[in-house]
């Protein structure tokens, strides 16, 4: 955070900005970058193998108001659009942690009922990095106005939503407004949209004020029923950890060992780099085919990498029919190869027993 800085308060929209010095945007153009090793060998979709996640298991990981206000970068990404024949190149602005391996932004959203008689969001908004001509910066939550309505609308919130703290950033924002027809039975709703991730405090209080002087200059309208507004928020948080016990067959004569993973690595690919001796010589293939090296690239066909899950089992993705199927006989095995750890981002421990067919 800079020392000097610039107040601002716009009474209208009810948000409070500090301003901030300059400071510097990190690059990237990845296709010019070396590609990182492929860990598995076939497409997966995270989201739906780590299942959904609690707001009170989120909170779990949130951070000190110094880590985040340290923590916090900007990146502006240059892609290639493959579908342009003259191969484009696309840039697109994101908020990163400085430091990726311990830390993770994650993104949520939240809904703010606006009311017509005083269309602000109550937000008071800081200014971490700033002061480009290109208008691009850092901008944070500070702190919730009293009485305003960000504040009654996440105490009115249920268990199952996000609140907003201390170092989240607006992302992005919708104005929703419900107006009655004088024509038609049906209600009509209008969305507008303004992006604002990455934005300085000039950017992002011009994006938020134009959506909500919509409602100002048309409070006089009698057709408007309701107004919400929709924060699309990212916030810096840790990462889970999950401990992983390995317990080796009596007769390979090695000792129990604890490596640690984190949400969404799959096990099979992290044994393997850890160097553990996964791969079981016993193992038959579920297809029928000869063993030969018993490793069919994750396919969940060979079986080699068959695992006896003793504790901990809920910590990992649930099994898909075919790997049920093949393990009914052994309703404690899992596959490591479709077995991905942190299912509904829960850290913990895990117990397993390797090679279990030599036990």
């Amino acid at each position: 955070m800079k020392s000097s800085t610039l107040t601002l308060i716009l009474l209208s929209t009810g948000i409070t900005i500090q301003k901030a010095n300059s400071f510097s945007v990190t690059h990237t153009q990845p296709w010019k970058t070396k590609s990182s090793t492929q860990l598995y060998e076939q497409a997966i979709n995270l989201n739906e193998l780590l299942g959904k996640t609690s707001p009170a298991t989120m909170q779990n990981y949130n951070l000190p108001p110094d880590t985040i206000a340290a923590g916090l970068n900007a990146k502006i990404v240059t892609r290639l659009n493959k579908a342009v024949d003259d191969r484009r190149e696309t840039t697109e602005i994101l908020l990163v942690p400085k430091n990726n391996e311990d830390h993770f932004i994650d993104t949520f959203r939240v809904e703010i009922p606006i009311p017509l008689e005083t269309p602000g969001l109550g937000i008071e908004l800081l200014e971490l990095e700033g002061g480009r001509e290109d208008g691009l910066g850092i901008v944070i939550v500070n702190d919730l106005v009293p009485g305003g309505n960000a504040q009654r609308a996440l105490e009115e919130r249920s268990e199952a939503q996000e609140t907003i703290m201390y170092g989240d950033s607006i992302s992005a924002a919708e104005l929703m407004i419900l107006r009655r027809s004088s024509s038609t039975t049906e209600d009509k709703t209008d969305v507008s949209f303004a992006r604002t991730e990455c934005l300085g405090y000039d950017s992002t209080v011009g994006a938020l004020s134009d959506l909500l002087s919509t409602l100002s200059k048309e409070n006089g309208g009698s057709n408007i029923e309701e107004a919400t507004m929709i924060l699309t928020l990212r916030r810096l948080r840790r990462r889970p950890q999950l401990e992983v016990k390995l317990y080796y067959p009596p007769s390979q004569e090695l000792p129990p060992e604890t490596i640690k993973l984190m949400p969404g690595d799959n096990l099979r690919m992290a044994m393997l780099q850890k160097g553990v001796k996964l791969n079981d010589p016993l193992a038959q293939r579920y297809d029928g085919k000869p063993t030969g090296s018993g490793n069919c690239g994750s396919g969940g066909l060979c079986r080699t990498c068959a695992v006896s899950v003793m504790r901990g089992g809920e910590l990992l993705s649930p099994q898909k029919p075919n790997e049920k199927k093949m393990l009914e006989d052994t309703p404690r095995w899992r596959l490591a190869c479709k077995s991905w750890v942190g299912y509904e981002m829960k850290e913990g421990e895990i117990s397993i027993q390797v090679n279990p067919r030599q036990w």
